[in-house]
């Protein structure tokens, strides 16, 4: 039931975006390689390019690169056998070995959970940094139009100012603590993209995008509001491991998709640009608080650790990370998901919340 539903807002997110306004005419006829294509979030890239082709004949072909040849066929089974689709089975730390030209290349290869970095925090820092470089020779061999790196918000760290970070702020990161090696990945990632665009003029553009709300993250994820779901689905209860006061932002996937697609077709080579909504901040408890509003039939609630509750020593568990869209704004990207939508459409896709 719950992958039906979660199928059917995909579909219908893809549907939204093929028909948002975008640059749409620089991929016409082009050739796009995305790699970690299986990704949740990357799969958006997929599903929306193969919607413009059905609606405005776009003739946009997707090269999906994966790793897991079965999670790739499953999520892009509707897809296998067309002609404006191919999948390539590799692991993106090895030489890509592609002899079709590609024009715009799409790097998004990386373990993006918790746990998934913790469990694995050397393939955390090569899939960024070692398949960023297969990801841009292979750049360097085609007549390239675009390269778009999906960096995070993480890279700014912790800093001792509150204000929202502009992409030229940064605050420190401990690259010794290995709770750290996605922010420090990303990171590196990013000069490396720069040291291409400065040396081989490869047109590198690079999103730092926020927290995303959708469907299609797995419930074992351990990021923190597909936990909140998770526990909600378990027990009714959100049980906080901190003392919920840090603050972040949240994008649902569809704005954040026609954001780094505003970046990719608009955007300046060689910049920086933060993905996110100023009005989709929120405190951890307060997010906590609101997914429960959401389901007031089933008397949702939130709960502290015993070691936090009620604690008047408890310092923030994680740093505040808040940054400005500005310059995404510039290029003339609005959202169009409030905080409350966004995350009950995610709620609904993991069968939550009922039609």
């Amino acid at each position: 039931m719950t992958v039906d539903i979660s199928k059917k807002i995909i579909s219908e997110d893809a549907l939204d975006l093929a028909q948002t306004p975008q640059a749409w005419g620089r991929l016409q006829n082009k050739t796009v390689l995305i790699s970690g294509a299986g990704g949740y979030v990357p799969a958006y890239f997929v599903h929306a390019f193969i919607r413009r082709n059905d609606l405005f004949g776009a003739q946009i072909k997707t090269i999906a690169l994966c790793r897991d040849e079965t999670l790739a066929r499953a999520r892009f089974s509707a897809y296998l056998g067309r002609s404006d689709f191919a999948l390539h089975i590799q692991d993106v730390c090895e030489p890509i070995n592609i002899s079709e030209p590609v024009d715009f290349f799409i790097h998004a290869a990386s373990p993006a959970g918790v746990r998934a970095r913790g469990e694995n925090p050397v393939n955390t820092f090569a899939a960024n940094v070692l398949g960023g470089r297969n990801m841009l020779e292979l750049s360097r061999r085609n007549e390239t139009a675009g390269f778009l790196f999906l960096s995070s918000v993480d890279v700014y760290g912790t800093a001792p100012w509150q204000e929202r970070r502009q992409e030229t702020d940064y605050g420190a990161i401990d690259g010794l603590n290995m709770h750290n090696v996605y922010a420090i990945a990303k990171k590196a990632a990013e000069t490396l993209c720069l040291t291409y665009y400065q040396q081989y003029k490869i047109p590198v553009l690079i999103a730092r995008a926020a927290q995303i709300l959708g469907p299609g993250i797995a419930l074992s994820d351990g990021r923190l509001h597909i936990d909140f779901i998770s526990q909600l689905k378990q027990k009714n209860l959100i049980t906080l491991k901190s003392d919920g006061q840090a603050r972040r932002s949240f994008l649902y996937i569809s704005d954040a998709l026609s954001g780094l697609l505003t970046v990719m077709l608009l955007g300046s080579p060689g910049q920086v640009y933060n993905v996110a909504d100023e009005n989709g901040e929120s405190r951890v408890a307060d997010l906590a608080a609101l997914a429960c509003s959401l389901l007031p039939q089933r008397r949702a609630k939130v709960e502290f650790a015993l070691e936090f509750k009620n604690s008047p020593e408890v310092k923030f568990a994680l740093p505040d990370v808040t940054v400005s869209s500005g310059k995404l704004r510039r290029l003339g990207w609005k959202p169009r998901w409030g905080l409350a939508d966004g995350l009950s459409r995610m709620m609904r896709g993991y069968g939550l919340i009922k039609d």
